[in-house]
């Protein structure tokens, strides 16, 4: 029997919607799980909840509006800058607006599933009260959450026998309606050898194509080159340039300092009850010390349409 806590419907201003250094769009999942590992830190100062652990996350989006402006006339949007923070002129004394640095930021409202290892049955009430304080209280990709106390009553805890479909299905309508995220790196495979890049470009990739009819008027059709669903560049965490080293001013010395780069891979937006199970759409941690990488891994299983 595994056990879940439920978060539907959470509100978010503001979240941080520069998921890497070459995206904009939905936060990245190293700042959800990231989220995650900050609530289970402040629960398990609580005696009842030494033990407990936040394995795995789901995350479902049911709305995502970008804050950006479109001007008739131009074919792409530009972002909303806030200009923060105020950068104090040397020559006046006062302060001005900094040079502009982009700042994506976007609002949200998501659906947290979290699977909790280790909680007995006596300390739910304790798990759900404390979560329900701790949780307003965290940045959500950098965003604040909104949660009145008629909405935390809803965050609570909820069981499924893994291996009993029912169970699962019950937890899974939920959700709905919204679109989780799910890991599709199988689409970046391919047998030549192109690079990464190239992949990840072509299965981003629209094509027009003009079409003329019995009458001579020209039209254009839309097609995607991979036709596979909802799909959109995610970062899924990093890997090490530089092994552990010290740096003069680094942030803290009690922990390893690496220099890293971001790992961008495909994601999908794909309907709850679309999944197998619910192990399709949470997501864990992984840790490969040898190859110098640090994930979020998720093992949606696609099914292919009839």
């Amino acid at each position: 029997m595994k056990t879940y806590f439920l978060v539907p419907k959470m509100r978010i201003q503001n979240a941080n919607a520069a998921s890497s250094p070459y995206t904009v769009g939905f936060p990245a999942m190293t700042a959800w799980l990231g989220m995650v590992h900050a609530l289970q830190r402040r629960l398990q100062r609580h005696d009842p909840l030494q033990r407990i652990c936040l394995s795995r996350t789901a995350v479902v989006c049911h709305s995502c509006e970008l804050q950006v402006f479109k001007d008739n006339e131009n074919y792409y949007d530009a972002l909303i800058g806030t200009a923060n923070p105020l950068k104090k002129s040397k020559k006046t004394g006062g302060f001005e607006r900094p040079p502009f640095v982009e700042e994506a930021r976007c609002h949200l409202t998501v659906s947290l599933l979290i699977e909790v290892d280790g909680l007995d049955g006596i300390a739910v009430e304790i798990f759900e009260e404390t979560a329900r304080q701790e949780l307003p209280r965290l940045k959500a990709a950098s965003g604040e959450i909104f949660a009145r106390p008629e909405e935390c009553k809803r965050w609570k805890i909820y069981y499924a026998d893994e291996y009993d479909e029912k169970d699962e299905r019950k937890i899974l309508a939920h959700l709905m309606p919204g679109y989780a995220i799910v890991q599709r790196g199988d689409l970046l495979k391919r047998g030549d050898d192109g690079d990464a890049l190239d992949s990840l470009l072509d299965v981003s990739k629209i094509r027009y194509q003009a079409i003329t009819d019995e009458q001579g008027k020209i039209g254009w059709q839309r097609e995607k080159v991979v036709p596979n669903g909802w799909l959109v560049p995610i970062a899924v965490g990093f890997r090490d340039l530089s092994g552990e080293m010290t740096v003069r001013g680094q942030r803290s010395y009690d922990y390893e300092h690496h220099f890293v780069e971001p790992l961008v891979t495909v994601g999908e937006f794909v309907m709850p009850y679309r999944c197998n199970s619910l192990n399709d759409i949470l997501w864990e941690y992984q840790y490969d010390k040898d190859a110098g990488l640090y994930m979020c891994q998720n093992n949606f299983l696609h099914k292919e349409e009839d």
